[in-house]
């Protein structure tokens, strides 16, 4: 009797000890904007950088100097952020910009996930849009998710 307990508890810990306890889940991590940060207003029309319908990340002050110009042109705490910046031609007008960093729990990459959120205006606008992100490691990757509804 002894024997076969002892081989039922083996058998037991041998399949516990090979579960996943630990469940992976990605993690939303906070954005900042030049809006909120630094005060700048409208920087979805008054803020240019020279791209079509991509985006760059600005590690430096420097670089932001050299790559973006506007009326907006903060000394960014660039210790603590990284700028992700881009441009995104629309068919019709712009009511609002949301955003969302989201870092992958398996790879440490992280998406930012930009909505741009349309109106009926005929207007068809080439927006900058920006997100001021945690510091990225050097090895860590970042990509864009855009959505137009």
């Amino acid at each position: 009797m002894k024997i076969r307990g002892l081989i039922l508890l083996i058998i037991l810990k041998t399949f516990t000890c090979c579960q996943n306890d630990d469940a992976c889940t990605d993690r939303i991590l906070n954005t900042a904007s030049l809006e909120s940060e630094y005060g700048c207003a409208n920087t979805k029309y008054q803020m240019e950088i020279d791209l079509v319908d991509e985006f760059t990340i600005i590690r430096s002050q420097s670089s932001f100097e050299a790559l973006v110009t506007g009326s907006c042109q903060p000394q960014i705490d660039f210790s603590t952020y990284d700028l992700v910046i881009g441009k995104r031609s629309l068919s019709n007008g712009n009511t609002s910009i949301d955003y969302k960093l989201v870092e992958d729990c398996e790879t440490g990459d992280q998406v930012l996930m930009v909505t741009f959120h349309q109106n009926d205006t005929t207007e068809a606008p080439n927006l900058t849009y920006h997100a001021l992100i945690p510091k990225l490691g050097d090895e860590q990757g970042l990509s864009i998710a855009i959505t137009i509804v």
